[in-house]
């Protein structure tokens, strides 16, 4: 009988004490394929990764059927090879042992010099790109917009590139009024509220700030600001507010927990995503999917998230930013349901899928 095939995932970011948007796609698309049904003859398994210095945190790792762990030494000589038939890097840790690889690119933020603290670091995840390229059997990418991105910016066989959507969390839902009402008790949030997530630079936060303050929004709702700002990141935000007379309304609460966040996302009038680029824009499809009206940009891959089902501004006019907010708030109930029948096809299930299909067709031309 033939034994099946050890696809293995690096998976050390799911060890970080908060998990980021990459270790989020990490957890859900291991917990995915290893519940994944197939076909006998196409059965196979799964060991996800930790780097060696992690490995004491592996409680952290995901759990599920046809999922093993194992650590990782690097780099060190010689290497052993692994037993498994490929590799899926997900992140930017990739062990340096000679098997197919196959990696996912979320962004081109580097390429684009966005987001980048420092010239160094965005060097690094510029050659960090260009080995990709160079040593990848196939490249994963989260959207168009970023494959489109990367053969422009990085170069490369467009063959060696697919699509695959990330999916949507079942926990992303519409909630009753009781989970909604006992997060807003629990976050000290009294009035209606619009909702912002993110302390990064793309996310154009000041311009929100300014389009709440130009659209009087005040008068109706809070603004509630989310995200790891730091002390000086949330002073600046504190005198913009100032500046602007919405002191009173700017509503900064910190790092929410995802317990907390799905009824958060179910019980904003409106889900406000104006980002100047992202490589997919998953919260779109997460507000969608909780009965959320959104408004996001024109830039990047967010009309491709949000595929018609949210009200979309130029990100850099203040004035297209308030009116975009005005009319998600009065997003008419039809639009709603159907953004929330859209995102739920959005599903980890059609991801693990997609990612699956791709390391067989990489496993046919290498075995």
């Amino acid at each position: 009988m033939t034994r099946p095939p050890v696809f293995a995932i690096e998976a050390t970011n799911l060890t970080d004490e908060r998990s980021t948007g990459i270790g989020r796609y990490t957890r859900q698309l291991i917990e995915a394929l290893s519940v994944l049904d197939v076909p006998s003859e196409q059965e196979f398994n799964l060991l996800q990764m930790c780097k060696r210095s992690r490995w004491p945190l592996r409680e952290r790792l995901a759990h599920g059927p046809r999922l093993s762990s194992a650590c990782w030494w690097g780099p060190v000589w010689p290497l052993p090879r692994p037993d498994c038939a490929l590799m899926h890097v997900p992140d930017e840790r990739q062990p340096p042992w000679r098997v197919p690889v196959v990696a996912t690119v979320h962004d081109l933020y580097a390429a684009l010099d966005i987001n980048q603290p420092s010239e160094k670091k965005r060097l690094h995840k510029l050659r960090h790109y260009e080995h990709l390229r160079d040593t990848c059997a196939r490249l994963i990418c989260v959207s168009e917009n970023t494959r489109q991105d990367f053969l422009h910016f990085v170069g490369g066989d467009p063959a060696r590139f697919t699509v695959v959507y990330p999916g949507v969390s079942p926990l992303f839902r519409p909630h009753d009024p009781d989970q909604i009402d006992a997060v807003r008790l629990r976050l000290n949030l009294e009035r209606p509220y619009l909702l912002f997530i993110g302390a990064t630079p793309n996310k154009n936060l000041e311009r929100v700030v300014q389009a709440f303050a130009a659209g009087r929004f005040g008068q109706d709702f809070a603004l509630v600001v989310c995200g790891q700002h730091t002390p000086e990141a949330q002073a600046a935000l504190a005198a913009h507010a100032a500046s602007l007379g919405v002191s009173a309304h700017v509503l900064a609460i910190g790092f929410v927990s995802d317990a907390d966040l799905p009824a958060l996302y179910a019980g904003a009038a409106a889900y406000l995503f104006p980002s100047l680029y992202e490589g997919y824009g998953l919260p779109v499809l997460e507000a969608m999917a909780s009965g959320t009206p959104v408004l996001t940009s024109d830039r990047g891959s967010c009309p491709e998230a949000a595929a018609g089902h949210a009200v979309i501004a130029n990100p850099e006019d203040v004035d297209a930013l308030a009116a975009g907010i005005a009319a998600a708030v009065s997003m008419p109930q039809a639009q709603r349901t159907a953004a929330l029948a859209y995102a739920r096809t959005r599903t980890w299930e059609a991801t693990a899928r997609g990612t699956l299909a791709v390391w067989r067709e990489v496993l046919a031309e290498h075995g």
